[in-house]
């Protein structure tokens, strides 16, 4: 379930074990909003279109993302996905994590582990995936370093190990 990185982080100082151990080796991805300026002059400015919702397919919680709140969600396979090796992302509330963009198509692509290393794969969207500002072939794997700058739609992310997630807390917490 997606939460603020505020959360996070206070979580993290309560005690960061708790967080270690919430994360279960998983896989974290970050939405962290754009400054003012960069926004200025985006494609859609004014439609309310650019108000993304980012959550979890249970639908439980529905945080706004575009609204100035960094927030982040643990990779992880719902139950009902029909995709049981796959932890899909689209714009349905039949995918594990749900970006709610004009921009993201009903089901958009897809994260998946492989030998210890995850990959991500865009499933033919109208409006691509890419990864490190290289876009995606359709249905071709990529694989994922914690850090990785994505970009699904017109959705800015960025991917992170459990452990590079919990490095992220830690120094940007000290800050």
């Amino acid at each position: 379930m997606p939460d603020t990185l505020l959360s996070w982080y206070t979580r993290y100082l309560d005690d960061p074990r708790k967080v270690e151990a919430q994360l279960k080796k998983r896989p974290v991805l970050l939405y962290d909003p754009p400054p003012a300026e960069k926004k200025e002059g985006a494609i859609g400015e004014g439609d309310d279109d650019d108000d993304y919702q980012f959550r979890t397919q249970s639908g439980v919680s529905t945080p706004a993302i575009g609204g100035g709140d960094p927030m982040a969600v643990v990779v992880e396979k719902t139950k009902d996905n029909a995709f049981q090796r796959r932890v899909t992302i689209g714009r349905t509330q039949n995918n594990d994590i749900v970006l709610e963009d004009a921009s993201v198509s009903r089901f958009h692509c897809w994260l998946h582990e492989e030998g210890g290393t995850w990959h991500l794969s865009d499933a033919g969207s109208r409006n691509g995936t890419a990864v490190a500002g290289r876009r995606l072939v359709a249905k071709n794997p990529v694989p994922m370093s914690s850090g990785t700058k994505l970009k699904v739609g017109a959705v800015e992310l960025t991917f992170f190990s459990a452990e590079g997630f919990m490095a992220f807390l830690k120094k940007r917490s000290a800050e």
